[in-house]
């Protein structure tokens, strides 16, 4: 038997266009993370998000379809300088948000979530010191994340 994807695990797109949403909304409303994402929303955000996630964890490849893969998330995030404070709020909000949407609470899938929030912020809050989205350049396809820490690009 093959073993699921995270995607397939967590429930889907569905399921993961709904935690983008609350995500999102974390994202707009906490104090931190209104620095970066203003408290205006914009709506295609969350399917971006949604879009990406769903890539990344196992699904189809539609963010690459849709949005222009690896190179166009890494040039949203340039001139944005995230610090670490939201960074690490990002990270707080995605898994309480998690929570609200009913994500299971399984302990190896909170584990791979939050190895790959970690890894993700890390790399958004760098690039977004960078000014100007012309200098990054990636071939690099989106990254897929799997269960084991050897499936995974970090």
């Amino acid at each position: 038997m093959t073993e699921q994807t995270i995607y397939e695990f967590i429930g889907g797109r569905d399921k993961l266009a709904e935690l983008a949403e609350a995500h999102y909304r974390r994202c707009t409303t906490d104090p931190e993370l209104s620095k970066v994402f203003g408290t205006t929303p914009r709506p295609q955000h969350a399917a971006h998000l949604a879009d990406w996630l769903t890539e990344v964890f196992g699904g189809p490849e539609v963010y690459t379809e849709k949005h222009g893969g690896h190179q166009a998330l890494l040039r949203h995030h340039a001139g944005k300088h995230i610090p670490e404070e939201a960074r690490a709020a990002f990270v707080t909000a995605f898994i309480a948000a998690a929570d609200e949407v009913g994500v299971s609470d399984d302990p190896h899938l909170r584990k791979r979530l939050v190895a790959y929030l970690e890894w993700g912020t890390a790399i958004a809050k760098d690039v977004s010191n960078v000014d100007d989205p012309e200098v990054l350049v990636s071939d690099q396809p989106v990254p897929k994340w799997g269960w084991r820490d050897e499936e995974s690009p970090a």
